[in-house]
């Protein structure tokens, strides 16, 4: 298992990776130029082993070459802090979804960011399909190698000679895994069966020092906890393995009400302890898949340029203006503080269910009278309601059909991971906010409620306050409105 040489590939105007931080003419992506950022492209060559389960025993059945792919974005190093936040990328195009929801948290605060292709089938279409003369020479010859392409790298990011960061190896002080649903997953596995220990630094200290898993239920069999290698079954329901076990090291889930109603078989405890740190995050109103994200990645956009069939997504109900991405920023900072000092996350309720005693591969989860989830971390849209949150959708005819890469089976089933927002009859609103003042001061109450708790940063908390007096509200009115209306009430009387 050896990371042998890396070759940077150009990245110009005209000549782009997959996934590049932005596409200006197609409205999509990130500037990183206002940050202070550059991208930069790799070839990463090596051996890895291949493994797999069998009579649930870790198995390896021998080492094959490969080439891979890092992206990486990273500061100068004066502004560089010295973190780095990595992802095993996404099979859906080889996206990457952790840059997704936390490039603000990124960019923000000096980190650099490295994505990894680890999937045997985008390595594949990437170099057979989308662009043969830059990626070429790429090659993951069997699923089962993911799990020592990625080790690998993360085990080089702090060499210099074979670190993908260059110039700012040296100054690595803390290296992060995350991954959001298949991603996501794909953490869950390499802590579970012993890739974190395998991949050490020289001198035996880990090569990551925390992991944020998202959206990823461990009870949701293949995708959950997914097989090691094409030769390799699934898991079995009550396997220990897909439930997050003591680590050397921080781990933090966050999930959204979708997991939720498969992951209760895989709920643990939170703990402090020092060779078990754990915090779940379960977050109110969110679904799997957030729309106001998709702008960010640029990968569908470039494979449509390319004249692939890229399928669209969209659904019949009115699509969710929930975030679920600024808790999860708030969370990388929480976990960061957490392996860097010791401080430990605040610990949340859990969702409840519906049937206390409730059995089964879906569970619903308990809501209150207007159909919103009770307990977790209470984001201001269902704790200042002006809707019903929904994590299912049904898919407008003709959208949502699966990707060809990342197949999930029916359009059903894709619309099923995006979330909607059924308002609230004007009636209720009304009843419950007097007047728009009154919406707005329990929407800033609940932000607040999470600033103070650190699972909001102050930054989305502005955005999301910002957001909140910009909305219509045409059923409310405003502050003088409603004072005299009641005035008026009161005279009548």
């Amino acid at each position: 298992m050896t990371l042998r040489h890396l070759h940077e590939l150009e990245v110009t105007a005209a000549s782009q990776p997959l996934g590049t931080s932005r596409l200006p003419a197609d409205g999509v992506g990130v500037d990183l130029g206002p940050h202070g950022y550059r991208e930069r492209e790799f070839l990463a060559a090596g051996t890895a082993g291949e493994y797999r389960h069998r009579d649930g025993v870790l198995e390896q059945m021998g080492e094959q070459p490969y080439v891979t792919r890092v992206l990486v974005r990273a500061p100068t190093a004066e502004r560089f802090n010295g973190v780095v936040l990595a992802e095993p990328l996404h099979p859906d195009y080889d996206s990457a979804s952790t840059w997704q929801t936390a490039h603000p948290w990124i960019t923000g605060t000096g980190a650099a960011w490295v994505g990894i292709t680890q999937d045997h089938r985008m390595a594949a279409t990437m170099r057979e399909a989308f662009d043969p003369r830059r990626y070429g020479e790429l090659s993951i010859p069997a699923a089962g190698l993911r799990w020592d392409v990625v080790g690998g790298i993360l085990a080089a990011l702090r060499t210099p000679a074979r670190s993908p960061l260059a110039g700012l190896a040296d100054r690595v002080r803390h290296v992060y895994l995350s991954g959001w649903s298949n991603t996501g997953s794909f953490c869950r596995v390499f802590l579970g069966d012993g890739f974190h220990q395998r991949h050490r630094l020289p001198g035996g200290a880990p090569a990551v020092d925390g992991y944020l898993i998202g959206i990823s239920s461990g009870a949701a069999g293949a995708a959950g906890y997914p097989p090691l290698g094409d030769g390799s079954p699934v898991l079995p329901d009550d396997d220990p393995r897909r439930v997050i076990g003591p680590a050397d090291v921080p781990v933090m889930e966050m999930l959204s009400e979708l997991e939720s109603e498969t992951h209760r078989p895989a709920l643990r405890e939170d703990s402090d302890a020092p060779g078990d740190r754990y915090r779940l995050y379960q977050v109110a109103g969110t679904s799997h898949d957030n729309p106001h994200l998709w702008p960010v990645l640029t990968n569908r956009t470039q494979f449509a340029r390319r004249g692939h069939d890229v399928p669209l997504r969209r659904i019949n109900e009115r699509l969710s203006d929930a975030r679920m991405d600024a808790v999860a920023r708030a969370g990388y900072a929480l976990l960061h503080r957490w392996a860097s000092t010791g401080a430990a996350p605040p610990r949340v309720e859990r969702f409840s269910y519906a049937d206390p005693e409730g059995a089964g591969a879906v569970q619903e989860l308990a809501r209150d009278e207007r159909g919103n989830v009770l307990g977790s971390v209470r984001t201001p849209w269902v704790e200042a309601p002006l809707a019903a949150y929904r994590p299912h959708s049904t898919p407008a005819p003709g959208y949502c059909r699966p990707s060809p890469w990342a197949p999930m089976g029916t359009a059903e089933m894709v619309a099923a991971m995006i979330g909607h927002a059924d308002p609230l009859p004007a009636c209720e609103l009304r009843a419950l906010y007097p007047t728009r003042r009154h919406y707005l001061d329990r929407y800033e109450a609940a932000c607040a409620r999470l600033t103070a708790q650190g699972l909001l940063l102050e930054a989305d908390a502005r955005a999301l306050l910002a957001a909140a007096r910009d909305r219509a509200l045409p059923h409310l009115p405003d502050e003088a409105a409603g004072t005299a209306a009641v005035q008026e009430k009161g005279t009548r009387s």
